[in-house]
C-alpha cells in the first residue's frame, strides 16, 4: 500500500464527495476503513451519537456560526447538561464569559484554573472534573502538552475552544498563513 500523505494530493477526489464511498483513493484501503467505521458506531452507542451530532452540526454551521454557538449547538444536540472547563489563568476573563454564556442556556458549568494545587497541575484538573461527572470537558488555552495531559486524564469527551498561542493572540494558525511568520519557521535544506 502507497504511503499516506493527503496533504501533498493533488487529485483532491475526497473533497465534495463526503457522502460516497472513498474507493477511488489509491492510497487507502477505503472499504476496510469504512467497515471498521461502521463496525465501532455499530458496537459503541456514544460514538455513533457523537459522529451523527457532529455531522448535523456542522451542516447547520458551516460559514455561519463561531465555535462557541457550536459548541452550545452541539451540547443541546447530544443532551449533554455538565460541562467542565479546564482553563488557564491568562485566560480567565475569556472563560467567565464562555461560563455566563453556557448557563445562559441552561447548562451546569464547572470550571477548573490549570493552577488547581498551587501550579500547573492539568492532571489534577481533569481529576477535579471527572470527580464532578462532566458529561463534556472544555480546554481553554492550556499549555502545549498540558493539553494532552488533561485529555489523557479526562473521563469525558475533550473538545477544544482555544489553543494557547501568546504571541498570535491564541490564532495559532497565523503562521501558517502570514508569509512573514511561516517564512520564519522554514528551515532550508
Amino acid at each position: 500500500m502507497t504511503e499516506v500523505e493527503c496533504v501533498f494530493c493533488d487529485g483532491h477526489a475526497c473533497v465534495g464527495n463526503r457522502d460516497k464511498k472513498l474507493g477511488f483513493c489509491p492510497r487507502i484501503n477505503a472499504e476496510r476503513a469504512l467497515e471498521k467505521a461502521e463496525q465501532i458506531r455499530t458496537k459503541d452507542e456514544q460514538v455513533r451519537r457523537l459522529a451523527q451530532t457532529a455531522k448535523s452540526v456542522e451542516t447547520d454551521s458551516y460559514r455561519k456560526w463561531p465555535r462557541v454557538r457550536e459548541l452550545v449547538e452541539f451540547c443541546k444536540r447530544m443532551q449533554i447538561k455538565k460541562l467542565g472547563i479546564a482553563f488557564c489563568v491568562g485566560l480567565r476573563v475569556e472563560a467567565n464569559q464562555l461560563t455566563k454564556i453556557l448557563k445562559s442556556h441552561g447548562f451546569l458549568a464547572s470550571t477548573i484554573a490549570c493552577t488547581v494545587n498551587g501550579g500547573c497541575n492539568p492532571v489534577g484538573q481533569a481529576l477535579v472534573l471527572n470527580q464532578k461527572k462532566t458529561e463534556l470537558n472544555v480546554i481553554m488555552g492550556l499549555c502545549m502538552g498540558h493539553d494532552i495531559l488533561f485529555s489523557k486524564f479526562s473521563e469525558a469527551p475533550v473538545t477544544t475552544l482555544v489553543v494557547k498561542d501568546r504571541v498570535t493572540c491564541h490564532n495559532p494558525v497565523a503562521p501558517l498563513v502570514t508569509s512573514y511568520w511561516r517564512d520564519t519557521f522554514i528551515k532550508e535544506s
